[in-house]
């Protein structure tokens, strides 16, 4: 019963992911198609000549035409201009400020490329002596030998802490960003037996390292 009940999560794990997304994909190819089919019906050559379902193939191609016509838009200081003003105006309403604000923090967690925003996965002492810890470097002062470092949440990658630590008290794992944030959702289940064997080795190295002393009163 032990092992059917993890591979019955295990393939749970592996088909919620999935299934999640051809659902939204689904949704945005019903919403399209109840949007823009009816305005390509009443062209009459399109109507006559177009089958249905490649008029809503059109629609869905237009839509992500639209969309990245906005995006080149809101990158020339015309568009970064207007987007502001919609966004002030938008932020003073008191009902449609909490749903304005909530939906930009929700679509800028899931569509930002976390690849460009994470440079490297560290292994690193924290909170105390003897605990490590895996975060993503974001940004590296060399002149004075510090990393930025966010410490990611399990299993909610999006919220977490934002560290300055020494250069010498961070090693860098072999490691993909994109691995090291299923890692982080998962709690440590999605990895590798060479990941961690490396994390094992590098906390070891660590631990003997010379360097500054780290007290426990880290918070």
């Amino acid at each position: 019963m032990g092992r059917l009940r993890q591979n019955f999560l295990t393939g749970l794990v592996a088909l919620t992911p999935l299934a999640i997304t051809v659902w939204i994909l689904w949704r945005f190819y019903v919403l399209v198609d109840g949007a823009v089919r009816p305005l390509l019906e009443r062209v009459p050559v399109l109507r006559e000549n177009v089958p249905p379902f490649a008029m809503t193939v059109s629609g869905v191609v237009a839509s992500v035409l639209i969309v990245t016509l906005v995006g080149l838009f809101t990158k020339n200081l015309i568009g970064i201009a207007f987007f502001n003003v919609v966004e002030r105006l938008l932020t003073r309403i008191p009902i449609i400020k909490g749903i304005f604000s909530a939906t930009k923090q929700i679509a800028g967690v899931f569509l930002q490329d976390r690849r460009t925003a994470f440079q490297k996965v560290v292994l690193f002492e924290y909170p105390r002596r003897g605990v490590y810890s895996i975060g993503f470097v974001t940004h590296e002062d060399l002149r004075h030998e510090l990393v930025h470092v966010f410490l990611p949440t399990t299993p909610n990658p999006t919220s977490g802490f934002m560290l300055v630590l020494p250069s010498t008290e961070v090693q860098v794992l072999d490691m993909g960003v994109e691995e090291g944030i299923q890692m982080i959702i998962s709690g440590g289940a999605v990895t590798g037996g060479a990941h961690i064997e490396g994390i094992e080795r590098l906390s070891r190295g660590i631990a003997g390292s010379p360097g500054p002393q780290k007290g426990g009163d880290r918070s």
